[in-house]
């Protein structure tokens, strides 16, 4: 027979019971267990990055230093000045005579010869020489003075005219100069200064442009007797004694290859004829350096190569050679 319900719930009981009453008991609070708490990731924030912007900073601009070199400002062609004083010598145009040289051109007042020419690697004329003819116009040597480097030469020449294009032009034919201001001729320090390269030819001797240009150029010792020298106060006093039948011819270099250049400043600043002789052919600047052949330079040689009108002004042409030609 099976026992009744209560009596067999009693035991269970009994076991509860004192749990239940532990628990109440119990003053504390219980702390909950704390759940791990899933937290969603925080979707990360993409911060765009800011593009740089290339902003072109200016270079600092640098202002040039003012340079040494002057500025060289050409005047279109090198005209001279007239002898500031008259001269009391008086007019006495010499008179033209048949004459021709030995390859029978006519030599007269627009008498040329090229006697010497030469090309650059680019075919451009760069060197040329010639013979020119003049009328004497009077029967003296003038002076005036140039300044060069610094200190002042006497530059001694003829008045002549030379005939461009049909017109007689007034020229000036510089024979040398000396170091100083105003050296009358009878004072001209001895030395290469006080002389010149002449040949006097009467209207039946022979004129070899070529040979005569070819004999002044050689040494010294190897010209003195085909090309002699005179004394310039010699050469004035020659000049009245001469028939008014009367023709000079003269030869100097017209251009000069530029590798040349520096030794023909140097020749001209130790030797006081040259500068004046090859004064009229070159540009200078304010410090007296070379920098280019004149425009008279260049005007001559279009003229004589290629026959272009010469612009009328006061010019000088220069003598290495003197031929004097006279007639009947």
């Amino acid at each position: 027979m099976r026992p009744p319900l209560k009596k067999a719930m009693l035991p269970l009981l009994l076991l509860i019971l004192p749990g239940l009453l532990l628990g109440c008991g119990n003053s504390g609070s219980v702390t909950p267990t704390l759940q791990p708490t899933t937290t969603t990731p925080l979707t990360a924030t993409h911060t765009l990055t800011p593009s740089l912007t290339h902003t072109s900073t200016l270079a600092p601009t640098i202002t040039p230093l003012p340079s040494k070199t002057p500025t060289v400002t050409r005047t279109p062609f090198n005209t001279l000045s007239p002898t500031p004083t008259p001269s009391p010598v008086p007019s006495q145009p010499a008179l033209l005579f048949p004459y021709r040289d030995t390859y029978g051109r006519t030599v007269d007042w627009s008498y040329t010869r090229v006697t010497q020419r030469g090309e650059n690697l680019q075919g451009e004329i760069n060197e040329l020489w010639a013979f020119m003819g003049f009328q004497l116009l009077d029967r003296a040597i003038h002076q005036r003075n140039l300044q060069f480097l610094g200190n002042t030469i006497t530059v001694y020449y003829l008045n002549v005219a030379h005939e461009f294009d049909g017109d007689l032009l007034p020229m000036q034919l510089v024979l040398g100069g000396t170091s100083g201001e105003s050296i009358p001729i009878e004072t001209i320090p001895a030395g290469g200064t006080a002389y010149i390269q002449v040949l006097i030819k009467e209207s039946n001797d022979p004129f070899d442009p070529f040979r005569i240009h070819d004999q002044a150029k050689l040494p010294f010792k190897d010209r003195q007797d085909s090309i002699p020298l005179l004394f310039i106060k010699d050469i004035q006093a020659l000049l009245p004694t001469l028939p008014d039948k009367l023709i000079l011819v003269a030869n100097h270099p017209i251009l000069i290859p530029s590798n040349h250049w520096p030794q023909v400043k140097l020749d001209m600043s130790r030797v006081s004829y040259l500068a004046a002789r090859y004064q009229p052919f070159f540009e200078l600047d304010p410090y007296d350096r070379i920098v280019d052949q004149s425009a008279f330079a260049y005007a001559l040689r279009d003229h004589i190569l290629y026959q272009r009108p010469m612009p009328e002004g006061l010019y000088a042409f220069s003598s290495q050679t003197l031929v004097i030609i006279t007639g009947d």
